[in-house]
C-alpha cells in the first residue's frame, strides 16, 4: 500500500475502531437502562460484538501496521463521545435507545463501506471487514423495527 492510501487507511481503520468503542460503551449503558425487557438480548449481543469487532479490527490494524508507521490503537473510554452517552442517558424506553443505537450502527456501516476500497488487495482482511458489515447491517435494520415500534419476533446469534 503507498504511503499516502496507508496514512488514510490508518485513520480511517483508527476511526472505525473508535466507533466500535463507543458501541461497546453505548451497549453496556443500553444495559444499565430500567425497562429494557426482552430488547436486553439484542444489546447484549451488541456489546459482544462491538467487543468482538474491536479485537478483529486490531489484527487488521497490527497487520497493516507493519508496513506504516503508526501509534497503537488507544484502548481508552475518553474517545466515547459524551454527547452520545448523554442522549442515551435521557432516552426513555426501549424506541428511542434504538434510536440512539441506530445512529452509531449507521455510521459504522459507513465506515466499514469506505475501508472497502483499501482492502482490494487483501482479501481475507476484505473478508473480515465484509463480515461485521453485514452484522452490523443487521444490527441497524433490528434497531429500526425497535425503534418504529415492532418489538417481537428479533433475535441475533452472538456469532460474528
Amino acid at each position: 500500500m503507498e504511503e499516502s492510501k496507508g496514512n488514510e487507511f490508518i485513520q480511517m481503520i483508527r476511526a472505525l475502531w473508535n466507533e466500535q468503542k463507543k458501541r461497546e460503551v453505548l451497549y453496556l449503558e443500553a444495559l444499565k437502562k430500567e425497562g429494557m425487557g426482552p430488547f436486553r438480548r439484542v444489546l447484549s449481543q451488541g456489546h459482544v460484538s462491538a467487543l468482538l469487532f474491536q479485537k478483529e479490527i486490531r489484527a487488521v490494524y497490527d497487520y497493516f501496521k507493519c508496513f506504516l508507521n503508526d501509534k497503537e490503537l488507544a484502548d481508552q473510554n475518553q474517545i466515547t463521545s459524551r454527547t452520545s452517552l448523554q442522549i442515551l442517558d435521557n432516552a426513555n424506553g426501549k424506541e428511542e435507545v434504538a434510536s440512539c443505537l441506530k445512529k452509531i450502527e449507521a455510521t459504522v456501516m459507513q465506515l466499514y463501506k469506505a475501508i472497502s476500497g483499501y482492502l482490494e488487495k487483501e482479501p481475507e482482511a476484505q473478508r473480515l471487514m465484509d463480515e461485521h458489515l453485514i452484522r452490523t447491517s443487521e444490527f441497524h435494520e433490528m434497531l429500526c423495527k425497535l425503534e418504529s415500534g415492532g418489538r417481537r419476533g428479533y433475535s441475533l446469534t452472538a456469532a460474528a
